[in-house]
C-alpha cells in the first residue's frame, strides 16, 4: 500500500541519518593516542624527582668481567653512561609505559679495591657512590651535573655511580705502556660529548679508551678470588674494539694499531648512539735513536751464580711491548751485592736501588737469600728505567701438576750450585700438562721446544706416567734445562 510504501521509505531516510551521523560522530571525536604514559621501553631508568625518565637515562644489559681478561653476562645487572644533572634521582622500573617499581636508598662514598690511576687521578682513589636501594626508598642525591657511569645490580641491591672526569688511551702502542695514561681533552653536555688527543706517536700495538685511569669498578665480595657473578661483579669503566665499532670493557678487547706514526684520536659520546672513535694519521713519527734488541739486559754481581764474571741474563718481552720489559728470576744470596748491566759490558749499567735506578749507580743489596722474580722496563726509549722485585720465584702450574690446575703455581726452592741457579719441586705429577712459569705471571714461562728442551712459551710438558716426581730446573745464565725424576 501507499503507507507501507511511505513507511518504509521513512525508516530508510531515518538509518542514512543514523549511519551518517554516526560516521560524523566518529571523525569529530578525539582519537585515543596509543603512546599514552611515559614514552620510553620497558627497563630500568634513573629519574630525577618529580618527573618521567627519558631514554636517555635507561641502563642496558651489560657485560662484566670474567677469568682471562675475558667478558660474561650478569642476570639483573644493567650499566649505562649517563648525562646527569643535580639532584635527587630514583632507580625506576618501566613497563607498558607505566612506572611499575621506584627505588632508594642513602648514598655512600665507596673505597674500592686500589687501582693505577693517573694523569689528574690520586694513584691511592678508587673511590665511587654506593646506594643499596630497597623498593620504595628515598631520593639519592647526584651531587653535581656531569657524565657518569651507573650501574645496578639486582642480585646485590645496589646502584653504583661514579662521575667520569677524565678519557684516555692506554696500551704498549702508546708512550705510556699500559702503565700511564696519554689524557684527551674535551668537554660533555646532556647533548654529547667529545675528546681529543693530537700529535700522539703510536706504534704497532694495541689500545683502549678508559675513564678516570681506571678499568672497571670492582664489586667482588672477595676481592682476592677470581671473577665469578658468585663472587659479585666487576663493573667496565673502559671501551675497546675496533675503531669503527666500540664495545664495552672485555667484550671490546684490544684495538689495534699497524704502523709507527703521529696520530689525532678523538673519542665521542652521544646519549642516544653511544660510543664512537676515529684515529686520523697525520705525520711520521720521528725516526727511531733506541732499538730495544740491541739491549742485552743481565743481573751479575757477588750476590748471583756467576759472581761478578759473567751475567745472568735477562729475557727480552719484545719490540712490539710497551714499556719494553725484560725479565728474569735470580737466585741471590744474602747481604751480597748485584747491578743490571747490558751486553756483558759495564758501558752501560744500572744501580742505585730498585725503586730508583740510575745509569752507573751505586751496587744494590740483595733482599736476602732465595729466588726473586725481576722485571726492568723502559717506556722513553732508555732515557730512564724502572725495576720490580718480588719473591716469587719459578712455580710449576697446571693440571699435571701437584697443585692440580691452571689457576695457580707450587713454588720451587731456589739454591746455586757450582755456579748455576736451580730450582726444585717434589710431589706428585698426573699424566696432565703442566709447564713453569715466573712470578706467578705469564710473563716468562718456559715449556717444550719440541726436541725435549726448554723455551720461553713453549708447548706444554707431561709426564709419561703418574707419580711422585722431584722436578730441578736449572740455568747457567744463558740456557734452562730440566729433569724430572720419578721417586
Amino acid at each position: 500500500s501507499i503507507i507501507m510504501k511511505r513507511s518504509n521509505l521513512l525508516v530508510s531516510i531515518l538509518l542514512a541519518f543514523v549511519v551518517a551521523f554516526t560516521f560524523s560522530c566518529k571523525e569529530d571525536e578525539p582519537v585515543v593516542d596509543p603512546s599514552e604514559g611515559i614514552p620510553v621501553a620497558d627497563g630500568f631508568y634513573l629519574a630525577k624527582s618529580g618527573e618521567d625518565p627519558a631514554a636517555t637515562a635507561q641502563l642496558k644489559s651489560a657485560t662484566v668481567d670474567a677469568p682471562g681478561f675475558s667478558a660474561m653476562t650478569r642476570e639483573g645487572f644493567v650499566q649505562g653512561y649517563i648525562y646527569l644533572t643535580a639532584g635527587n634521582y630514583n632507580l625506576v622500573e618501566v613497563t607498558d609505559k607505566a612506572i611499575v617499581n621506584t627505588y632508594g636508598g642513602t648514598v655512600s662514598t665507596v673505597n674500592g679495591e686500589p687501582d693505577v690511576r693517573n694523569m689528574e687521578c690520586d694513584p691511592n682513589d678508587s673511590k665511587f657512590n654506593l646506594v643499596e636501594v630497597v623498593k620504595d626508598g628515598a631520593a639519592f642525591s647526584i651531587a653535581a651535573d656531569g657524565w657518569y657511569v651507573v650501574g645496578y645490580d639486582a642480585t646485590l641491591g645496589e646502584v653504583i655511580y661514579d662521575e667520569l672526569e677524565s678519557v684516555g688511551i692506554i696500551g704498549d702502542a702508546t708512550d705510556g705502556g699500559w702503565s700511564t695514561d696519554t689524557p684527551m681533552t674535551g668537554t660533555v653536555t646532556a647533548d654529547g660529548g667529545s675528546w681529543e688527543a693530537t700529535g700522539v706517536i703510536l706504534k704497532p700495538g694495541v689500545f683502549k679508551f678508559r675513564f678516570n685511569c681506571r678499568w672497571a669498578i670492582d664489586r667482588r665480595l672477595d676481592a682476592t678470588q677470581d671473577f665469578d657473578n658468585a663472587n659479585g661483579y666487576s663493573m667496565f669503566t673502559n671501551y675497546g674494539g675496533t675503531i669503527s665499532q666500540l664495545l664495552p670493557g672485555n667484550e671490546g678487547g684490544n684495538i689495534e694499531v699497524t704502523e709507527r706514526a703521529e696520530f689525532k684520536i678523538t673519542f665521542a659520546w652521544d646519549p642516544i648512539a653511544g660510543a664512537s672513535a676515529t684515529i686520523t694519521r697525520t705525520g711520521d713519527a720521528p725516526p727511531l735513536t733506541f732499538d730495544p734488541v740491541d739491549w742485552n739486559w743481565g743481573v751479575i754481581g757477588n750476590g748471583v751464580a756467576k759472581n761478578w764474571d759473567a751475567d745472568m741474563n735477562m729475557y727480552f718481552g719484545g719490540a712490539t711491548a710497551n714499556p719494553y720489559t725484560w725479565y728474569t728470576v735470580v737466585t741471590f744470596e744474602a747481604d751480597s751485592l748485584f747491578k743490571f748491566r747490558t751486553n756483558d759490558s759495564w758501558d752501560t749499567n744500572l744501580g742505585g736501588s730498585i725503586d730508583n735506578l740510575s745509569f752507573g749507580g751505586a751496587d744494590m743489596t740483595t733482599p736476602g737469600a732465595g729466588g726473586y722474580y725481576i722485571t726492568l722496563s723502559t717506556n722513553d726509549d732508555g732515557v730512564s728505567w724502572t725495576a720490580t722485585m718480588s719473591a716469587d720465584g719459578w712455580g710449576v702450574i697446571g693440571d699435571g701438576s701437584p697443585q692440580g690446575d691452571w689457576n695457580a703455581d707450587v713454588d720451587m726452592t731456589a739454591a746455586i750450585v757450582n755456579g748455576v741457579e736451580t730450582y726444585t719441586i717434589t710431589g706428585d705429577f698426573t699424566t696432565g700438562e703442566w709447564k713453569f712459569r715466573a712470578g706467578n705471571d705469564w710473563a716468562l714461562n718456559l715449556g717444550d721446544d719440541g726436541s725435549g728442551g726448554l723455551t720461553q712459551n713453549g708447548g706444554n710438558l707431561a709426564m709419561d706416567t703418574a707419580g711422585n716426581y722431584t722436578v730441578v730446573l736449572t740455568y747457567d745464565g744463558t740456557t734452562y734445562t730440566y729433569t724430572a725424576t720419578k721417586n
